[in-house]
């Protein structure tokens, strides 16, 4: 009984320890999200959409988001179905914005300018979802 005791007593440390350090990481991707919309606010100021600073290149980046509206989720729906789209039902927002983005990607013009397709007009939106990518400068060999 003294092992199960001590497997016991060890396993609610290791999840208590386990809550303390997840608290932790939200408290620091609240600061981090923070940051990263400064960062990106005063590098869109100051026009430079990427920099080098202590062997890291900090890259400004823009990815366009699609979400169902809200209040017309049932109408999505049904024209995702009437269009033949039911095994969309089955994923999640990832995926629907991924198959949003190929239909206006289809509906591009001679001048590259893409919209909505008509069917799915007023039923999705988009938002731009502005973040910084962080990757290391390496040096090239001459």
């Amino acid at each position: 009984m003294d092992k199960l005791f001590t497997l016991a007593d060890r396993l609610r440390e290791l999840r208590t320890e386990k809550d303390d350090h997840t608290a932790i990481l939200k408290d620091v991707n609240a600061d981090i999200e923070v940051v990263e919309r400064d960062l990106s606010d005063a590098m869109a100021e100051a026009e430079c959409p990427n920099f080098t600073r202590g062997g890291k290149q900090f890259i400004m980046t823009t990815t366009t988001r699609w979400s169902a509206e809200a209040e017309r989720k049932q109408e999505l729906y049904d024209a995702l179905r009437n269009s033949g789209y039911d095994h969309l039902f089955t994923v999640n927002h990832q995926t629907l914005g991924s198959f949003v983005k190929e239909q206006v990607s289809e509906t591009a013009d001679e001048n590259g300018e893409t919209r909505v397709p008509d069917w799915l007009d007023g039923l999705v939106k988009s938002y731009d979802d502005v973040g910084i990518t962080v990757k290391s400068v390496t040096k090239k060999s001459k």
